[in-house]
């Protein structure tokens, strides 16, 4: 996480919330990253069925308190991804990429 130029972050939305697996990432890496990783930028994704918001809540609060730079608002998938979701994610990750890239 030290050494990484952005954070391409993906979760689905549990009962509301954030994974467990991403909620635990975040408590692994918070303290170390805190000072560390301030201003760097990144992309995220939540998906569901349904109450995505304290998700995304949760998502913005913590990459927030980090210092991270959002390349792109949140990207919010329900239901089953079709072609055009897949290709959102697509998109958002090329931005990110592009983000980071050194220009010629």
């Amino acid at each position: 996480m030290l050494e990484a130029d952005a954070y391409l972050l993906g979760t689905p939305a549990n009962i509301g919330y954030l994974s467990g697996a991403l909620k635990h990432f975040f408590d692994q890496i918070y303290y170390p990253c805190l000072q560390e990783t301030t201003g760097r930028p990144f992309a995220a994704y939540v998906h569901g069925n349904e109450g995505l918001e304290g998700a995304v809540r949760a998502l913005r609060g913590i990459t927030t308190a980090l210092g991270w730079e959002p390349v792109a608002p949140v990207l919010e998938l329900t239901g089953q991804p079709d072609a055009q979701d897949l290709a959102a994610c697509g998109e958002l990750g090329a931005v990110l990429a592009a983000t980071v890239m050194p220009e010629d």
